[in-house]
């Protein structure tokens, strides 16, 4: 029977090292930050989120700019949580549905990486949700070894910081602020749990 779990966690983390970890060992992972793009260009979500922010976040395509919203957004508590009421709604439907599509593929062990997991409407269900995070100082050198400008490392950070509390509600924490192997060794330990529990 395959297993699902829900990792989540801040950008610099490693959230996404893991899940490419678990899928070198043949996990399935649907990611909610491409979802996010696809649902962004959805005529219905596009033109509420244009009416809420204006159409100069609109690129020469014709679709929504993230390097012009986000500005707009991420600086604004109140503009941020209305661009999630927005948003999230269509985002929950599509990482569902894309979910239910990597199960019925067959695979042992299907991701959904999501950092807002914990903000999302009726969040998917999964048997196990992980939190991966990283002292802030190892998140931003991360960033910036991305090729991230300090200043906009730190506010990337920043931007997500009201996600904290929630990423604590999470099952399963991980804590990479050790070497490639420990968290290595963290994905080799969820994969035993989830897909070859001992006895099973």
């Amino acid at each position: 029977m395959t297993a699902t779990v829900a990792i989540t966690g801040p950008t610099g983390a490693g959230k996404s090292r893991i899940c490419r970890l678990l899928a070198h060992r043949g996990a399935a992972v649907v990611e909610a930050d491409r979802l996010g793009h696809e649902v962004l260009d959805e005529p219905a979500v596009r033109a509420t989120v244009v009416d809420a922010f204006g159409a100069d976040i609109l690129g020469d395509d014709g679709r929504i700019d993230r390097a012009r919203l986000g500005p707009r957004v991420f600086a604004d508590d109140r503009a941020r949580a209305r661009l999630d009421a927005l948003v999230h709604p269509a985002l929950a439907a599509a990482c569902s549905g894309a979910l239910a599509r990597a199960l019925a593929a067959g695979s042992p062990l299907v991701i959904l990486e999501a950092a807002v997991y914990f903000l999302l409407p009726g969040p998917p269900a999964v048997d196990l949700t992980v939190t991966v995070t990283a002292p802030e100082s190892a998140r931003s050198a991360r960033l910036q070894g991305l090729g991230l400008a300090p200043d906009l490392a730190r506010a990337r950070i920043a931007a997500q910081a009201h996600l904290e509390p929630l990423w604590r509600q999470a099952d399963r924490i991980v804590v990479n602020d050790g070497t490639e192997a420990e968290l290595a060794a963290a994905a080799a330990a969820l994969w035993r749990e989830l897909v070859a529990p001992e006895g099973a």
